[in-house]
């Protein structure tokens, strides 16, 4: 009888509680065949579960053997047929059970009283589907002459199994401690610190007017001289290329200038360069000298001096 009591006491180790229920003051149910119980015998055990009960039938069986042979009487005293709604049943649905289980000859009833039908054989009642008596009886066997292994077995190989799964996790515990003091202070900041740092941080964005391929070359070129540019660098860098394409320069070309002299800068385009990429941004078509009207304006045109 103390295997039920083991198993308990195992559930109760695994969720973790190292005192027993008792001593933590936790009432368990623990019931003994000393206590009061109702006695019925293995056929008739045996003749209800394989017949085809409904739910509610098997309540109602269950409640009546309770009331009669529970409290060593034949019949069960039961007063009003609402009291059967105590085991779940609608009021709705009692009377139309019982008259079924009357009917198929599984109880007797007479006013108020309530007694079972203990001859099985004159029950009308179908049996379960599949109907397998066979492996009813090579269970028994099992159960009866201990051809299986046992529970206090099994038991004692959990324990085993749940202690040392309790040693591991201790030991990764103290592991996890042991890394996380490791950790410098700024690994272990507060999710609004990490945002901010984020937030804070340069980011630097290329803009459209900006060929990414000739920022890339210009980028390359500063590996190449050993003077890789920061974040920051490049912020301001991206700053340069802004300034010079409003003070009319062409970012492009500003590149191009310094990837070819392995500058690390960006300045502005020489007098040559600057004249060179107007041409070419403009597109203007150079003015015949016919084509002027204007005498002084056709000298200006072609620096003419008298």
């Amino acid at each position: 009888m103390g295997c039920p009591n083991n198993f308990r006491w195992y559930q109760w180790r695994k969720k973790g509680y190292e005192q027993s229920p008792r001593e933590l003051g936790v009432l368990m149910a623990n019931p003994q065949p000393t206590d009061a119980h109702l006695r019925i015998a293995h056929t008739i055990t045996e003749a209800i579960m394989l017949r085809d009960f409904t739910k509610r039938q098997r309540k109602i069986l269950d409640l009546i053997l309770r009331l009669s042979w529970g409290c060593g009487k034949k019949e069960a005293y039961i007063p009003k047929q609402r009291y059967f709604t105590v085991v779940g049943i609608y009021e709705t649905d009692i009377k139309t059970e019982l008259d079924w289980l009357q009917a198929s000859k599984i109880i007797e009833r007479l006013n108020c009283f309530y007694w079972f039908n203990k001859d099985f054989e004159q029950w009308q009642v179908s049996r379960v589907h599949p109907f397998e008596p066979d492996k009813l009886s090579e269970l028994l066997s099992f159960n009866l002459n201990g051809n299986c292994r046992k529970l206090s077995e099994l038991l004692s190989e959990k324990k085993m199994e749940l202690s040392e799964t309790l040693s591991k996790n201790l030991v990764k515990d103290k592991e996890t401690k042991q890394n996380t003091t490791k950790f410098p202070t700024h690994k272990l900041a507060s999710p609004k610190e990490s945002i901010k740092e984020i937030i804070n941080k340069d980011i630097y964005i290329v803009p459209e007017f900006v060929d990414k391929d000739l920022w890339n070359d210009f980028l390359e070129m500063r590996k190449k001289i050993k003077k890789p540019p920061t974040d920051r660098a490049k912020e301001l860098l991206i700053k340069d290329l802004e300034k010079l394409k409003v003070d009319g320069q062409d970012p492009n070309e500003v590149l191009k200038q310094s990837i070819k002299n392995n500058w690390q800068g960006l300045f502005p385009l020489k007098q040559e360069n600057r004249r060179d990429g107007e041409h070419k941004g403009n597109n203007q078509k150079i003015r015949q000298p016919g084509e002027y009207s204007d005498p002084d304006e056709l000298r200006k045109a072609y620096n003419y001096k008298p």
